[in-house]
């Protein structure tokens, strides 16, 4: 081809028709312009297509550990929710509870007993220290997943860590203090009463926030499939 080319400005100045070379070598120009242009175009498209591939892989897995954290949200809900009556058993039953008590650490094991959610945060962190957390182009809907993921630490740090906190202090004022003479022994009946009533209140507010979290973990998921809809039919 470049051959060809080169042959019609030979032959061209070889008559002498300069202008006509020159125009020629002008309408060259361009063509080779507008070759680089299509090839140019034909790189972003193929670039773009690949972003796309890639924008649907992320919010894909996303979807996937979204779904994991509902499932785990709701098995801890359903463990809090028997965890819940049992204590409300002891409550009531609370005299007889501690007359039963033999053996101090595995008797009052329910006292402590507690179910920590953990986030399914593998996708999020690898887009976010990978740098490609642009590759989504809904501002509003990364704003919403990174809210989310926001709230999971707020109720670590807060709720969950109370619990936490709370276990200890049953732990050193309930387990290790405990002896023969506490089953007649008002206050310490008062104390273990008390610990039972701030456990079920914190709880009962683990419950409501973990379930707040899997309705939003659910709409996030409802939120994120529309997303890929929209890139696969209109972008």
């Amino acid at each position: 081809m470049l051959r060809f080319f080169r042959r019609i400005r030979q032959n061209l100045l070889s008559e002498g028709k300069f202008g006509k070379y020159i125009k020629y070598g002008v309408g060259e120009i361009i063509l080779v312009v507008i070759g680089i242009l299509i090839a140019v175009k034909i790189n972003n498209v193929n670039i773009e297509y690949q972003n796309e591939e890639k924008e649907i892989l992320y919010l894909t897995r996303l979807t996937t550990n979204l779904g994991s954290d509902v499932r785990l949200y709701e098995a801890i809900m359903a463990k809090d929710s028997l965890l819940i009556n049992d204590l409300n058993k002891i409550k009531t039953n609370l005299t007889s509870y501690i007359k039963n008590i033999k053996k101090p650490i595995e008797d009052l094991d329910l006292l402590i007993k507690r179910y920590k959610f953990s986030a399914n945060k593998t996708v999020i962190d690898n887009l976010i220290s990978s740098g490609k957390i642009d590759l989504l182009r809904s501002n509003l809907l990364v704003e919403r997943i990174l809210a989310y993921y926001r709230q999971t630490d707020q109720i670590k740090s807060g709720i969950d860590s109370a619990i936490t906190i709370n276990n200890t202090e049953i732990t050193n004022d309930l387990f290790l203090k405990f002896i023969p003479e506490n089953i007649n022994d008002e206050n310490y009946t008062q104390v273990l009463k008390n610990y039972i009533d701030y456990r079920l209140l914190l709880i009962n507010k683990q419950l409501d926030r973990y379930n707040s979290q899997r309705l939003l973990a659910e709409k996030l998921i409802d939120q994120i499939n529309e997303e890929i809809e929209l890139i696969e039919t209109v972008y």
